[in-house]
């Protein structure tokens, strides 16, 4: 497990304040924020690379706080890689099992091992100097497991690589995480990454960690307009709220209306005063005409711009301000939508989430 204490710690004139979060044994969690946000200096603390103003790291129940890097005993991976180039793909992954007890012939199948799950068994005996940067990425990660550590720290492993080669790097890299049984800890600014790799998730702003919990929960239920907009809320307003009505049914909510200039949304609220809005792309509803339906908000506008994302189409619409709608391609193709059709966006109070 990892535990992390209130860390605190200085990198020039940015400062980390007050971090603390908990890492399950074999669990596999995510650091998100923008650049600058202070991920990597975070990564750091932990390996014991960067010396802390306060707090305490925990790993595998073993206060660390003042352990030397080596003594930790942790798998790392970062992002420029660092292998060695005059050394052979074979000799990198076993570099880690340099002072290990293994006899030769193990360190030798573990090598191959891990080199086979990891799709470069046909490169074991080629310089490094010579791979392709996905190629390079499987051999970092192969040398940080080969030793079996018991956790593993990645710094935006799959950064410098094109999206196909990140979508198999990510599958494999999960499929190593879940086969090796390791505590996993990454930092990214790809929430997509969060979403199809880990447990939990942690975003990190202005030097404190803003919201943690499941990816599902900070993606569905964001607690602030930045943390919203850094997993891609899509729509995020900033206005006044004003109950219009008694509790029902959920005392700690009430009928209210939202207002945004010369927007006005019914929502359902638990605080009145200023606030901010977010409406999930996937959320709204499109349609050409108006159509029976429980949804108390309906707005009209025009189509701007069309999106296709895979399987899922983002309708760029004019409402008097932007407005994204996600919905399915062949909800898009079947509707023949276009730049300059006229449709009605409608969502339900639940579906704004204020914050």
């Amino acid at each position: 497990m990892i535990r992390v204490e209130g860390l605190r710690l200085r990198a020039g004139s940015f400062e980390l304040r007050d971090i603390s979060f908990e890492i399950a044994a074999g669990g596999y969690a995510l650091i998100l924020g923008p650049t600058g946000s202070g991920k990597t200096t975070l990564l750091e603390a932990i390996a014991g690379h960067a010396p802390l103003l306060g707090g305490r790291v925990t790993l595998r129940e073993q206060d660390v706080t003042q352990w030397p890097p080596e003594r930790r005993g942790l798998g790392i991976v970062y992002q420029q890689y660092h292998l060695f180039p005059h050394l052979t793909v074979r000799a990198n992954l076993g570099y880690g099992l340099r002072q290990s007890p293994l006899s030769f012939e193990e360190r030798r199948a573990r090598v191959e091992d891990l080199a086979n799950r990891l799709g470069i068994a046909g490169l074991l005996d080629r310089s490094v100097a010579h791979l392709s940067g996905g190629e390079q990425q499987r051999v970092a990660l192969g040398r940080a497991l080969a030793p079996r550590p018991s956790i593993l720290l990645l710094d935006e492993p799959f950064a410098a690589v094109d999206p196909a080669t990140r979508r198999g790097l990510r599958r494999e890299l999960r499929a190593l995480h879940e086969q090796e049984g390791i505590t996993t800890l990454q930092v990214t600014h790809d929430f997509d990454e969060a979403l199809r790799l880990g447990d939990w998730v942690a975003v990190l702003s202005e030097g404190r960690i803003a919201q943690a919990g499941t990816p599902e929960e900070v993606f569905r239920y964001p607690n602030s307009a930045g943390v919203a907009h850094f997993v891609g809320a899509g729509n995020v307003l900033a206005g006044t709220v004003r109950r219009t009505g008694p509790s029902a049914g959920e005392p700690a909510r009430f009928p209210a209306q939202f207002q945004s200039d010369d927007l006005v949304l019914d929502v359902l609220a638990e605080r009145e005063g200023p606030a901010h809005a977010v409406i999930r792309p996937e959320d709204i509803f499109l349609s050409r005409e108006a159509h029976p339906s429980s949804a108390r908000n309906r707005l009209v506008g025009q189509v701007v711009r069309i999106e296709g994302m895979g399987p899922s189409v983002q309708v760029h619409l004019d409402i008097g301000r932007p407005l994204i709608v996600a919905v399915t391609a062949a909800s898009a193709e079947a509707m023949a939508l276009k730049p300059g059709d006229r449709l009605e966006a409608s969502f339900k109070a639940m579906a704004v989430r204020l914050v």
